[in-house]
């Protein structure tokens, strides 16, 4: 069975954990692997490594809505004459792309969401 420190281990070769500790990641792991556990079809196997990136990967964005709410997140600074500015809306597309392309490659072991359609 796949545990959280699997997760954990994934998660720390992204370079989006590196300046964080065990303790802080590991919450986020253990939401990454609670999620997948949760929407796992019933015929997977429960030690299919696409589990571990599938759960690192939402992990990985859990680590990024943290970040987002830390209040000495910078929006601008200034260093010389060179001034660099975060775009919160185009790093929050990037977050969700590589959750969904985690996702959407895990297809083969995950519940079908089922299908919706809304007409205008």
């Amino acid at each position: 069975m796949i545990s959280v420190s699997d997760v954990y281990a994934a998660l720390c070769t992204y370079e989006s954990s590196k300046a964080f500790t065990g303790e802080e990641l590991f919450p986020c792991c253990e939401q990454g692997l609670s999620w997948v556990k949760a929407n796992l079809r019933d015929t997977a196997d429960e030690n299919d490594p696409l589990i571990i990136h599938t759960a690192a990967a939402v992990a990985d964005f859990c680590l990024f809505l943290k970040k987002q709410t830390e209040t000495d997140t910078y929006e601008s600074y200034k260093v010389g004459d060179m001034t660099v500015r975060r775009n919160a809306e185009k790093e929050l597309l990037l977050a969700e792309k590589k959750r969904d392309m985690a996702i959407a490659r895990a297809h083969t072991i995950l519940n079908d969401g089922g299908f919706y359609c809304c007409g205008q």
